[in-house]
């Protein structure tokens, strides 16, 4: 090892890799003038026997290197959980081609193109170790000095490490096949819990989602996962923050009896959170397993974290453009085209079971008179909060939408029309029974309501609100807060 006395507060340790003894001299000159110490190898093979005994704060290495060239010293580096995390910055003289393409692929950190100017070498290197979340605690021993580092056990590690690779690519490209065109949030999750379980077929696994349409939690577990396991695996969610209260997860017993199943010698409890760049934090991936076996998985778990993360982003994207096409934005309800698209397929419906089905066109009586007194912002809360007591005031069969400035349209399944005039009775009483917070105590807003019911198979959706408007035109006409129908 070659040194110089640190000029910097905290020089680095640097790891240099080059089978040119030019180009080797250069670089040590350079780190060493910037204050930084140096480890020299000739080769990958050397660098990797280097790392047995030395710790280093990040890796600059040559690309092409006979016995074990740079891309595949990388590769071996990444694959390894004692060094997984060590920054590896590689150097090549080639700028086309696919040079670049196998750096990215192997796990290299950066890559740069040699030049004149190594200055350039060192600023990067030294970002790489500043940004590196590796851990510093005790020295891990990489797997090969845990063997040895002859030919053999090299090429049975590299051989190892594009196995690895190859699992990892299978097991992205499967995730991503499950975002397909006529899928759901449940078949998403149930799918992905699928392909992981097949994969490393862990004691019990499951997947939370907070979404649009709140929490989903799947999960799956073998014979050797107890409830009591289980809900060590709800309760760690909680206390990662991912989710903020214990979920209701939906349990499945695993499809076979695998003796990996049956039992857990030495169980491990993780929980990964669903991440994706720029999204906010949607959902969780924890799972028990032995612990070794969470080691030799680590970096898949790892990715199908990754994965599940893109996943429910782009879930959790479509769910809410979804919502703002088909939602009110002020009262939260379906707008006008959907809950017209709805009223048309339950039409539809009823043709074909001969059911019967009963509408309400609703308005909000002397509505211009609260803007006109108390402002727009007050009249968007009195919307709000009449749109809100409506709904708690239907059945859970029964539609509402807003349709208009201050008309709303419910639709009421196998209802005839006595049974709608009952409950449109019950609504109006109710959204008065209250005052409003934005308007004085003794103000109420009363509704206005007029009924129609399907007629038979000629009946149209435009026939069915033509008969409900004019009664909600009479309703208003003989001094509204009535139901006429």
């Amino acid at each position: 090892m070659t040194s110089a006395t640190p000029k910097g507060p905290q020089p680095l340790q640097v790891l240099l890799v080059d089978d040119n003894p030019i180009q080797l001299s250069l670089l040590r000159h350079l780190f060493q003038r910037h204050g930084h110490l140096t480890i020299e190898a000739r080769n990958g093979a050397e660098a990797l026997i280097v790392l047995a005994t030395e710790f280093p704060d990040v890796v600059v290495s040559d690309c092409v290197m006979p016995l074990l060239d740079g891309y595949q010293f990388c590769r071996l580096v990444k694959d390894d959980r004692a060094t997984r995390h060590l920054p590896v910055l590689l150097l090549t003289a080639q700028g086309a081609g696919l040079a670049r393409f196998w750096a990215k692929t192997c796990g290299a950190d950066r890559f740069l193109v040699k030049g004149r100017d190594l200055d350039h070498v060192v600023e990067v290197a030294v970002a790489l170790a500043e940004q590196s979340s590796r851990p510093h605690t005790a020295h891990a021993v990489p797997k090969l000095a845990q063997e040895n580092f002859g030919v053999d056990a090299i090429q049975r590690r590299l051989a190892l490490a594009l196995e690895q690779r190859l699992i990892e690519t299978a097991l992205r490209d499967s995730i991503a096949r499950l975002y397909t065109a006529d899928h759901d949030t449940s078949r998403l999750i149930q799918g992905f819990i699928e392909i992981l379980q097949e994969l490393v077929l862990p004691g019990a696994l499951l997947v939370a989602y907070l979404g649009e349409e709140g929490l989903w939690c799947h999960g799956v577990h073998g014979s050797s996962a107890s409830a009591e396991d289980r809900q060590a695996l709800e309760k760690a969610i909680t206390e990662q923050g991912v989710i903020q209260s214990t979920p209701d997860c939906h349990w499945h017993p695993a499809a076979d009896d695998d003796e990996r199943r049956r039992s857990l010698r030495d169980p491990l409890l993780r929980v990964f959170p669903a991440t994706t760049p720029g999204y906010p934090v949607v959902g969780a991936l924890a799972f028990l397993t032995e612990r070794r076996a969470a080691e030799d998985f680590e970096r898949l778990f790892e990715i199908a974290a990754e994965e599940l993360g893109r996943l429910l982003s782009l879930e959790d994207s479509r769910l809410r453009l979804y919502h703002q096409a088909i939602r009110d934005p002020l009262t939260g309800l379906y707008n006008r085209k959907h809950i017209l698209d709805m009223l048309g397929m339950e039409l539809d419906q009823c043709g074909r079971f001969e059911q019967g089905l009963s509408i309400m066109l609703v308005d909000l009586d002397h509505f211009k008179a609260v803007n006109d007194r108390f402002g727009h912002a007050a009249g968007d809360q009195v919307l709000s909060v009449l749109a809100q007591r409506m709904a708690f005031g239907l059945r859970k069969v029964d539609q509402l939408g807003r349709i208009g400035g201050e008309e709303f349209l419910i639709y009421c399944p196998q209802t005839d029309i006595e049974g709608a005039r009952a409950m449109a009775e019950r609504l109006r009483e109710h959204v008065v029974i209250d005052p409003i917070p934005s308007l004085p105590a003794s103000d109420r807003v009363s509704l206005s309501i007029g009924l129609s019911s399907w007629e038979g198979p000629e009946d149209t959706p435009e026939r069915l609100l033509s008969r409900a408007d004019k009664a909600l035109y009479r309703a208003k006409a003989e001094g509204r807060n009535r139901v006429v129908g």
